[in-house]
């Protein structure tokens, strides 16, 4: 394996290179039967799975998107990517935009400055569980390893019942807090995949867990895996016997074809079964799933294995760039504490310092300078605010006993201790070291602790959230508001199709959380609780309801 250094030439690609890449998407229901039971999934122009985006660092992705879904609103989230200079196509509803309602189209246009691995995925009532969900490659001209080939591998957590059904479900005041269990698992959105092999080739493996609740332990028979890259961050090369994923998290990783095609190997991945209530889980549940590397057709495949967990410490990887530990004599802390309980209406919420999550949207945009760094005009969306440039170190405490994955929008950010973990995930063994690992997503543990920093340098408003689907729905959730004057200045485009969402839909784009743009500290309206009849994406529910 060969790592060069490439910054000169990468620049110049990124500069005489870009193409506009477009994609004309009709949203809509597909038939599918991934595991043999046929279901409806949210699909793309008459498909599903959905279709990678596979683009080259520099270009312009523009998606011009038509909502088919006939009794549900959708809006697109891009993971991983920054959107620094376009937070308007961030895609979380409520939140950067207006939601996409059934039967209007909605653009979406960004340029890519990262290369890695990421996905999209619906960003709207736990809609991404019913199949909208994909993967994004950003290729890089010059990357700091030596493969021949590469493949996308996806694992995702399988649902029998649609996800309005289970929103409603989970957050019923009947419901005790147990999230829907699974059914069953994928790989690249099925079972039983072969992925062909030859021998003595090296192979670049791109792997996304996609789903939307499970982690996942994923390991290749008798073959290791090279770890090169991060959620996007290129790392220094870490052999590793077995995977440890939850969801949202990506790793690229390099394996070794034998010399040899004498014989065929297993793939398997198990969801970490510790994650589910004991009671809701099916006696016909599928936890594993198997694929195989396939040297040789006419060779058998050989049986699945049973995977032995092992501990996995993510945070001892080491970005490829060396990049130091961020610090500054004007760093701001932020103390975070997570945690589940019943709200007046009975509903199990999630909490993120005891304030439960309740959307707003474009108020930053509107807002008099004189009240842009008021936390009090945005409501209850557990508003930070930031200047630009500042260091924030970000302490999360876990009052929770399961594991979070907790994504942050629009960064990467560095890891600087771990403590309190499982023996699967092990407390950080040397904090606040020199070349911290970076990434998007990372496991808080159960009755533990992380603590991150970031830089906010990228003017808007980003989401940091629970990676969990129904913990999303359940508000565990907070909005870091980055740089709102330096925002405004910019004077950023909003485009004509997010306008027209907006307004076909009545919803304001001005003023605070409660849309009152004549006294900004009025909230008198706003909404302080989440809905007691929830159903996720649906614009009209059952009339049962």
């Amino acid at each position: 394996m060969l790592f060069t250094t490439t910054l000169v030439f990468t620049l110049h690609f990124l500069a005489v290179s870009a193409k506009l890449r477009t994609f004309n998407w009709n949203i809509g229901w597909v038939s599918a039967s991934p595991d043999g039971l046929t279901r409806p999934f949210v699909g793309i122009n008459g498909h599903w799975p959905c279709p990678p985006i596979n683009v080259s660092l520099g270009d312009i992705i523009k998606i011009n998107a038509y909502n088919g879904l006939g009794n549900e609103s959708t809006a697109i989230h891009f993971h991983g990517i920054f959107q620094n200079g376009t937070n308007f196509m961030d895609g979380p509803a409520m939140v950067t935009q207006c939601p996409i309602a059934p039967g209007e189209k909605f653009v979406y246009e960004f340029k890519v400055t990262q290369t890695g691995t990421y996905w999209y995925h619906a960003h709207i009532g736990g809609q991404y569980v019913d199949g909208f969900r994909g993967p994004i490659v950003v290729h890089d001209p010059a990357p700091p390893f030596k493969y021949d080939q590469e493949i996308v591998m996806t694992l995702s957590d399988l649902y029998h019942d649609e996800a309005p059904n289970l929103v409603h479900y989970y957050q019923s005041p009947e419901n005790s807090g147990s999230e829907p269990v699974p059914d069953s698992n994928l790989i690249n959105e099925a079972q039983n995949v072969r992925f062909p092999i030859v021998a003595g080739k090296t192979y670049l493996f791109r792997i996304i867990n996609m789903g939307a609740f499970a982690s996942q332990w994923l390991q290749f028979g008798q073959h290791n895996m090279t770890i090169v890259e991060v959620d996007g961050v290129y790392t220094r090369p870490y052999d590793v016997p077995m995977l440890f994923m939850a969801t949202a998290q990506r790793y690229s990783v390099l394996v070794k074809a034998k010399p040899t095609a004498v014989q065929n190997f297993a793939i398997v991945a198990s969801m970490a079964m510790d994650m589910f209530d004991p009671s809701k889980i099916s006696p016909k549940m599928l936890p594993s799933v198997t694929s195989w590397l396939v040297y040789n057709s006419a060779a058998p495949l050989p049986n699945p294995f049973e995977i032995t967990p092992q501990p996995f410490d993510d945070t001892q990887l080491v970005p490829y760039d060396a990049q130091p530990l961020f610090d500054s004599p004007t760093m701001q802390t932020i103390y975070y504490t997570v945690s589940f309980g019943a709200n007046e209406n009975n509903q199990i919420r999630g909490y993120i310092n005891g304030q439960t999550y309740v959307p707003t949207l474009y108020t930053v945009l509107s807002a008099p300078l004189a009240n842009l760094y008021n936390p009090a005009i945005y409501g209850q969306v557990n508003p930070t605010i930031l200047p630009l440039g500042t260091v924030v170190e970000m302490e999360i405490g876990n009052h929770d006993v399961g594991n979070h994955p907790f994504h942050l929008h629009g960064h990467n950010f560095q890891v600087v201790n771990r403590f309190g973990g499982a023996p699967s995930i092990p407390d950080m063994p040397n904090p606040w070291p020199v070349t911290p690992m970076r990434r998007d997503v990372i496991i808080i543990p159960g009755g533990g602790s992380v603590t991150i920093r970031f830089v906010a340098d990228n003017p808007g408003v980003s989401l940091f959230h629970c990676h969990i689907e129904w913990h999303v729905e359940a508000g565990l959730t907070a909005t870091i508001i980055e740089a709102p004057d330096v925002l405004q200045n910019s004077k950023p485009y909003i485009p004509t199709s997010h306008k027209t969402a907006c307004k076909l839909q009545k919803i304001s784009m001005k003023g605070n959380a409660a849309g009152n743009y004549k006294n900004w500290l009025d909230l008198t309206g706003a909404n302080t609780s989440p809905p007691l009849d929830s159903w996720g994406a649906l614009v009209n529910p059952p009339a049962s309801a």
